[in-house]
């Protein structure tokens, strides 16, 4: 019995001298891993660890975890100097890219238009109806041949043909290297021509009108305009007929225009007025059509007549 006992403590001191043992080689494995093979520890994560210990990918660690006996895992010295040099380099790339300075869009030089300024000038004079100044302004503008210089000479063309300076805005005309603005700066010399309203200034607003029909290439916009201020222009000085051609012409051939309908009712008003070839039958009929076609239609300041032709309809259709 005494032997049986004796037997016993030995084994238990064997045991407890056994685990003594491993408990102290586990821990210096343990401080071994930590200080030996982490020269980058604030790059570590998860993903890189889980790929570096994927037994289908790493041999070595897979026959460590093959052995059952095994209960802690210890990454290999060669594994963990190739962890740490792959590191190293992912994070060497990444600072790299991170210093290289971000190039500046160069930004582009503002061109300065230099006829702008005294252009604008010239259209607040306008607005205060101040036209010498207005004048003064848009010649400085021309004469600094900016891409406001063209707009300038419109505006002081419209403005000397008011002063009866023909010449003068004839002159503009000219000079003018934009085939569709020429077009634009003649139709001002002829409308200012126009508006000053004496028998002399429109003789002359009637030979600028009738460049812009013959010698200018055909416009969408103004060619129509004026034929019509032409037939407006002649029905005051009571020339009928010569008025009537310029407006068919306009429903001949400018059926598009804004000019298309209203012809329609000066049309009427011809034929209603006393002249050799008056015709009443003729004149209700283009209000007629004036009126059909203006259904449904918005008022355009200075072509709407539909008061007017109302008016006439009613006259005319007790009369005949």
């Amino acid at each position: 019995m005494k032997v049986f006992v004796l037997i016993s403590k030995f084994k238990n001191y064997v045991l407890s001298f056994s685990q003594v043992i491993l408990l102290f080689a586990y821990s210096s494995l343990a401080a071994e891993s930590t200080e030996l093979f982490l020269p980058f520890p604030e790059t570590w994560n998860k993903d890189v660890i889980n790929s570096n210990t994927d037994p289908s990918t790493n041999p070595k660690i897979s026959n460590v975890n093959s052995n059952p006996k095994s209960s802690t895992t210890v990454p290999s010295e060669t594994n963990l100097e190739t962890q740490g040099t792959s590191l190293a380099s992912n994070n060497q790339t990444s600072v790299t890219t991170k210093s290289k300075p971000l190039e500046k869009k160069k930004k582009k030089k503002e061109v300065v238009d230099p006829s702008q300024a005294s252009f604008q000038k010239g259209k607040a004079y306008l607005t205060r109806d101040q036209k010498k100044s207005a004048e003064s302004e848009f010649a400085e503008s021309y004469g600094k041949e900016g891409d406001a210089a063209k707009f300038s000479r419109v505006e002081n063309t419209n403005l000397y043909g008011l002063d009866g300076k023909d010449k003068e805005s004839s002159g503009l005309v000219e000079k003018q290297e934009d085939a569709d603005i020429k077009i634009k700066t003649q139709f001002e010399l002829a409308r200012s021509l126009d508006r000053i309203g004496n028998p002399e200034s429109e003789e002359k607003a009637y030979k600028e009108y009738l460049k812009l029909v013959t010698e200018f290439p055909k416009h969408p916009e103004l060619t129509p305009r004026s034929h019509y201020a032409v037939a407006v222009l002649l029905i005051r000085k009571k020339e009928f007929r010569s008025a009537a051609h310029q407006l068919v012409s306009i429903i001949k051939n400018y059926k598009d225009s804004a000019e298309f309908l209203p012809a329609h009712y000066y049309l009427g008003k011809i034929y209603e007025s006393s002249w050799d070839e008056r015709d009443l039958e003729r004149s209700l009929k283009y209000y007629q059509l004036y009126m059909n076609g203006m259904e449904g239609k918005t008022s355009v300041p200075g072509y709407d007549f539909r008061k007017e032709t109302r008016e006439r309809l009613r006259v005319l259709g007790s009369s005949i």
